[in-house]
Formats: C-alpha cells, sequence, structure tokens
C-alpha cells in the first residue's frame, strides 16, 4: 500500500515536471528530460563497449546542444512567468 503510494506520488512529480506554467504539457522539459536519459544510456553503453562502436563524437555533442537548450529554455519560461503573475496580482488588488 505505502509503495502504490509512493509510485502515484513520483508519477505525479514527473507529469509535473513536464508541464509548463499553463499546466499543459511542454515539448521543452520533454526533449530535455529524453535528451539526458539517452546522454546517460549512451556513456553508460560505451564504458562497457570497445571504441569501434562509439558513436560518433559530433552526434553526442548535438544531443548534448539540444538537451541544454531545452533545459534552459524550459527554466527561462519558468522563472520569467512567475515575475508577470506576481504584478497581474498586484494590479488587481489596486
Amino acid at each position: 500500500m505505502i509503495m502504490k503510494k509512493n509510485l502515484l506520488s513520483f508519477n505525479k512529480w514527473v507529469t509535473d515536471l513536464t508541464k509548463d506554467e499553463r499546466g499543459s504539457v511542454s515539448v521543452k522539459p520533454v526533449v530535455a528530460i529524453l535528451g539526458s536519459l539517452f546522454l546517460c544510456v549512451t556513456m553508460t553503453l560505451n564504458s562497457y563497449s570497445h571504441a569501434d562502436f562509439a558513436p560518433s563524437p559530433e552526434l553526442v555533442n548535438a544531443v548534448m546542444i539540444i538537451t541544454a537548450i531545452g533545459m534552459g529554455a524550459d527554466t527561462f519560461d519558468k522563472f520569467s512567468h512567475k515575475k508577470t503573475e506576481k504584478k497581474e496580482e498586484s494590479e488587481q488588488e489596486i
């Protein structure tokens, strides 16, 4: 029972990570999470395989850049929107 409750709260946390300020699922955090996952799996598999099977460094760098841009853009959106909400709330009080 406790395990099921923890699993439900973990699922809620993961879905909240992918939502934007309006509450809908945003593409930027999904791309960032998937890119991070692919980078971690690629690096782990490369540590156990021969150098002949390694992916090209350009491909790994491209995924890393796309992931970094997705994380940065999502972070910027989350912090910039909260400031405008506070301004709107203070204007409504007046």
